[in-house]
């Protein structure tokens, strides 16, 4: 690689080694147009791109979000109308994606292949600088808003992707309370406005101003670029230079993010947000006590105050927590940081709670933290060794740097914009993070902590207390508002104006049916079979045993680190113990043990691992013939420390006080509070897993200890406590009893050492304590009918799931239907469901089980989607595709096989493939099915997806007028 230093289009600010990513940081000007650039220099083979620009909103009708969108909807060099989605198809991209924030809008991209990484960072770099934004209307229209009249007579409607997806997430009450306490402490701000839009504000947005928008912060003087990776940087910093940044003329701009003064006094506020009628307004109150603690700029503090929220909030114990739960406030509590703005704020939640409960709340609050900073009770004050432990907790996080699917430099940079976007000589603090840790190490002997505590939370009056209280039919009334407003304007137009909007909207429409030219589409850049490895990466197992228990090691590079985990059969355990087996997942770590109450098993956990985890779950084995239930337990340690992770996991097992009625109570009304809530902004996964759970045993698995099924349970078990804890912990007891078998467990680890060598008598010691009791003989049966239920909720949007199993009509599984599901997914469905429908995305999926789904995400539409579900398979009969279109399908199925795993994912899924029975040779065969399919191949799989769709299996989650619309669609309906 040719030297930095003899780039002549720009100025190297800044050069320094970085140890932390094992290269070279730069910090560098581009001469003409002053363009931020920040260059990571490493040997890192998955490569990161990405430009973003400093986008404070002018008001809430989401001018940023709608413009990431919709500069990627064709540029100047690519104009076809989706480059995005021609590039996702044919890409071995790690990383390909959009975003918006309160301040800035990023567009990041990864790939471990250079030609591709080339290929995509041209694509993006011409779609910011010259959008076709200015040639079609229609692309802001389609991406933000639109009045839809199909005819004169019909009903006037808004419709666009941005819209629908922010009616969905102001569904949510918890981001809907993050936008709020962010735009009312920062009032005086670019923060006081909704940069993805409020539904009620997008359809004000003009395209004029849309275009100023771009025109404005669009241009080299106001981006930030930023590379790493194994690259020629020399290289892709002359082209950027020479192919787009030196076509511009350097420009002042404004877009400097506004600091709020300090508020003398604390502001009291509050707001309402919508429940579904058949809701008990009661217990349903978010509570909030927030404080405007400091600068992202200021580095140790952002890092210490992410230290004390885990500290005093989020680990099992954490004081403050437990004062707001043993006080009875809220059935959940919880923290926030958020360091991604330019002035932090560290919130305090309590989620279903009480109006009534507010002052208590707050003086909880106040006097737990003026005894934490040491200025209350004599003797009273945060304990140091907590706050020791999860400092240990975050280093070995950030030494680790697993962020698991995603690239490593991706996270990395966009940490970097926590300080760069508010000072350019700041760009590299983030990569910088050792010497922060080992300050704050030295800094808790000083009562560094105890004086943040007292000073920013406690004294501080920059902040507020905020409250949203639950109002039934919220939703309703805003929609008829809407509908009213749509027809009042519908009434004020002449026949003339109506006979436009509704040329308007099949102008539109015909815009989405009508394809790009074929030569244009040939101008997307696209790899090509050629750059693909032919050949799979081996599975990494290595089969042993170890005191009588099968061992299954993955032989990896971890730096050090050592992965292990039990994996305990549980296909013999009866149906009734299923969810009791989830719930002690969740209650281990949060009760006393023999030796430790609960704050300090965490502390040791802390102190001696990087985490140590329980979770349930189910796979199928031998392409669906048969299934594996399984309750699993791991630890991840350096080397040394791996044998005090086990012994720590023998404590947790074997001597957990499973009778605390109180610690129950509050673990399962906090389980029960975060479920519902993730249930609901995840609505598409969760209906699509409830749909599947009709009619397959490893779903209906995962519905009872990971869906509504679980949700259900949670319900009753905190309803009813009272009179039945005792049976509860009774069930606790049997079902932990029930698991903890010699003959039932497997090892897993993954490390590049023996580790019988490691940890032999320690692994001998644990099995000791294993019992010895034989399986039971007949295996549980799980309950499962087609019950096609809809569920309500207080939502504004739709997530529909159609369901089956193809090899129950005697289909087999194919590679060929990963090409398919990329075939879907970035085009049938993207189409149809996304680009004319309106929602924000769909999805689909067919497992080697047999098992198939499609679900929508954010959907204005329910029985809508479902038609195009079921012409799907009339669609794959009469697929066409030209050879270069072929060749992006099977790419894009390839990018998502061959996805850069970290040492421990690898480790993961080469022990899922054996407990799944997969092997080399069968990854190999589906491999080779991808690399050869055709337009006959992808034909032939019609019936596949007929088998799917004519079950009639479905299941949706929806807002209640449209559920209550379409009942009749359904064999039940219910609440959520």
């Amino acid at each position: 690689m040719r030297d930095l230093k003899e780039l002549t289009g720009y100025d190297i600010i800044t050069e320094e080694k970085i140890p932390e990513v094992n290269g070279t940081g730069y910090i560098l000007s581009h001469k003409k147009t002053k363009a931020r650039v920040l260059v990571i220099a490493n040997d890192d083979e998955n490569k990161v791109f990405n430009i973003g620009f400093r986008t404070p909103p002018y008001d809430d009708s989401g001018i940023p979000h709608i413009l990431e969108h919709s500069v990627l909807c064709g540029s100047r060099k690519y104009p076809v109308k989706d480059p995005f989605v021609e590039l996702a198809k044919g890409s071995l991209n790690t990383f390909l994606n959009a975003m918006t924030y309160s301040d800035k809008t990023v567009y990041p991209i990864a790939s471990c292949n250079e030609k591709d990484f080339e290929n995509l960072m041209d694509v993006y770099l011409d779609a910011v600088f010259y959008p076709n934004i200015y040639e079609h209307t229609e692309i802001m229209r389609q991406e933000g808003w639109h009045y839809e009249l199909e005819t004169i007579e019909g009903e006037l409607i808004y419709n666009g992707v941005v819209f629908n997806e922010m009616k969905g997430a102001f569904s949510s009450p918890e981001q809907q309370m993050y936008s709020k306490i962010e735009k009312l402490l920062l009032a005086d701000t670019p923060y006081k406005n909704e940069s993805g839009g409020d539904p009620a504000a997008i359809p004000t947005l003009s395209q004029e101003r849309f275009l100023d928008f771009h025109r404005k912060y669009y241009h080299p003087s106001n981006s930030y670029i930023y590379l790493y990776g194994d690259l020629d940087m020399y290289k892709e910093l002359d082209y950027i230079d020479k192919e787009y940044l030196s076509s511009f003329d350097y420009r002042e701009i404004d877009s400097t993010i506004a600091v709020q003064t300090a508020y003398e006094q604390m502001k009291d506020e509050s707001c309402f947000y919508s429940i579904a009628e058949n809701e008990s307004e009661g217990n349903q109150t978010f509570l909030t006590y927030n404080m405007v603690v400091g600068s992202s700029l200021d580095k140790k503090q952002s890092v210490a105050m992410n230290i004390l929220e885990y500290a005093i909030m989020d680990a099992p114990g954490a004081p403050l927590k437990k004062a707001l739960v043993d006080a009875g406030i809220g059935e959940d509590v919880f923290a926030s940081f958020d360091d991604g703005i330019r002035q932090t704020i560290f919130s305090i939640v309590a989620r279903n709670a009480n109006m009534s409960d507010k002052e208590r709340f707050v003086s909880v609050i106040r006097d737990t933290l003026t005894d934490l900073s040491g200025h209350g009770e004599e003797g009273k004050a945060i304990d140091r060794t907590s706050i020791e432990a999860a400092i240990n907790n975050f280093e070995f996080k950030h030494k680790e740097a697993n962020f698991g699917r995603f690239p490593k430099g991706l996270m990395m940079g966009l940490d970097a914009f926590n300080t760069w976007l508010y000072d350019d000589a700041s760009a590299l603090e983030m990569f910088k993070l050792n010497e922060v840790y080992d300050e704050l190490k030295e800094s808790l002997k000083t009562g560094y902590f105890e004086e943040l505590i007292w000073e920013k939370l406690v004294q501080n009056t920059f902040g507020m207390i905020f409250v949203m209280k639950p109002k039934k039919g919220l939703d309703k009334e805003n929609d008829a508002a809407e509908k009213q407003k749509l027809a009042d304007y519908k009434a004020s137009l002449t026949e003339n104006e109506l006979e436009q909007v509704v040329s308007d909207t099949k102008e539109l429409k015909l815009y989405q049916e009508t394809p790009s030219p074929a030569e244009d589409m040939e101008k997307v850049p696209l790899l090509n079979i050629s750059d693909i490895r032919k050949e799979i990466h081996p599975l990494k197992n290595r089969e042993d045993s170890i005191y009588g228990m099968p061992l299954i090691s993955h032989d990896i590079f971890t730096n050090g680190i050592g992965y292990l985990e039990f994996i305990f059969d549980i296909n013999d355990l009866d149906a009734e113990f299923v969810p009791y087996a989830e719930l002690l997942t969740n209650i281990f770590k949060y009760v006393d043990t023999e030796h430790y109450t609960y704050g300090e098993l965490s502390n040791q956990i802390n102190f001696h691992t990087g985490g140590i985890g329980f979770s349930t779950g189910a796979m199928y084995k031998d392409g669906g013939k048969d299934h594996l239930s399984f309750f699993s337990v791991k630890t991840k340690a350096m080397y040394d420390k791996l044998g005090e992770g086990l012994k720590l996991i023998e404590e947790i097992l074997f001597t957990s006080k499973l009778s605390d009625k109180k610690r129950l109570k509050e673990i399962i009304s906090e389980e029960k509070a975060g479920l519902k809530t993730d249930l609901i902004s995840s609505g598409h996964i969760t209906s699509a897993t409830r749909a599947m759970s009709y009619v397959s045993d490893v779903m209906a698995f995962k519905d009872m200890t990971e869906g509504i099924g679980y949700y259900d349970f949670l319900q009753e078990l905190d309803q009813d406590f009272e009179q039945n804890a005792d049976a509860i912990i009774e069930k606790l007891q049997t079902t932990l009893a029930e698991i903890l078998r010699k003959g039932a467990v497997t090892i897993s680890y993954t490390g590049d050492n023996d580790i019988k060598e490691l940890l032999g008598a320690d692994i001998e010691a644990f099995a000791r304590k294993l019992s010895t009791r034989p399986a039971f003989a007949e295996k549980r049966v799980m309950k499962k009918a087609v019950k096609n239920e809809a569920f309500k909720t207080a939502s504004q949007v739709q997530y529909a799931a159609l369901a089956g199993n193809y090899k129950e009509k005697g289909f087999e599984y194919t590679g060929a239907l990963e090409v398919l599901q990329v075939i879907f997914s970035y085009g049938y469905l993207w189409e149809n469901i996304r680009v004319k429908g309106g929602a924000y995305g769909a999805m689909c999926s067919f497992a080697r089980s047999g098992m198939g789904y499609f679900t929508s995400y954010r959907d204005p539409n329910l029985m809508e989607t479902y038609d195009i579900y079921k012409k799907a398979a009339d669609y794959v009969a009469g697929f066409d595709a030209s050879d270069r279109d072929m060749t992006k399908y099977l790419i894009g199925a390839i990018a998502k096989l061959d996805s850069p795993m970290t040492p421990s994912a690898e480790g993961a899924f080469s022990q899922t493939c054996y407990f799944a029975g997969i092997t080399d040779e069968q990854l190999q065969k589906e491999r080779d099915q991808v690399l050869t399919a055709n337009v006959e191949t992808i034909r032939s799989l019609a019936p596949v997806i007929r088998a799917i769709t004519d079950g009639g299996v479905i299941c949706a989650i929806g807002g209640e007028d449209k559920i209550e619309q379409n009942r009749a669609k359904f064999k039940e309906v219910k609440d959520l």
